[in-house]
């Protein structure tokens, strides 16, 4: 964690100094309001992560959803039923299917269970320190594009290239 940190340091004070020197103080502003914003919802959403496994304690699902493997062999439930119980009327087929199908989808409570980690406050806060700085930009005539994205694409690459190389 430490490395990943003193490296993305080192990138925004290397890549800051470049881009003031080769375009000037707007391309030094963008470069790093895009870094820094970018690093921010990569450390909030890094910290929302780990608090999620931390307090899940065990390694079980955090929601009451069937097995994904099995949804996609058996998507539509033809081998759970039983041969002798299979209607030979096909009106109430098709409504036994529709009442299956019905008893089958996600309600609210667990769609909020599986989103959790996704609206957590930390990466709400961060991506609206995000857009502020883009507005700002925006409404003060400063913005450039190019060094923004170049700044903002930098910390993410640099902590997948980084944590890529520490599995290997």
């Amino acid at each position: 964690m430490i490395r990943i940190v003193s490296v993305l340091l080192m990138l925004a004070v290397v890549g800051g100094a470049l881009t003031e020197w080769l375009e000037g103080g707007g391309a030094l502003l963008n470069f790093e309001a895009g870094f820094w914003s970018a690093s921010l919802v990569l450390a909030a959403s890094t910290f929302g992560y780990w608090q999620m496994v931390a307090d899940s304690g065990v390694s079980v699902p955090h929601h009451d959803l069937p097995d994904i493997v099995e949804q996609i062999d058996d998507r539509y439930g033809l081998w759970e039923e039983e041969p002798d119980r299979v209607p030979h009327d096909v009106k109430t087929l098709m409504q036994e299917e529709k009442a299956r199908l019905k008893r089958s989808r996600r309600s609210f409570r667990e769609f909020l269970k599986t989103t959790k980690p996704a609206l957590s406050l930390y990466r709400l806060a961060a991506y609206a320190v995000l857009a502020a700085g883009v507005v700002s930009l925006i409404s003060n005539e400063l913005f450039q594009p190019l060094f923004y994205l170049l700044g903002a694409a930098l910390a993410p690459f640099a902590t997948a290239v980084l944590l890529w190389a520490d599995r290997r």
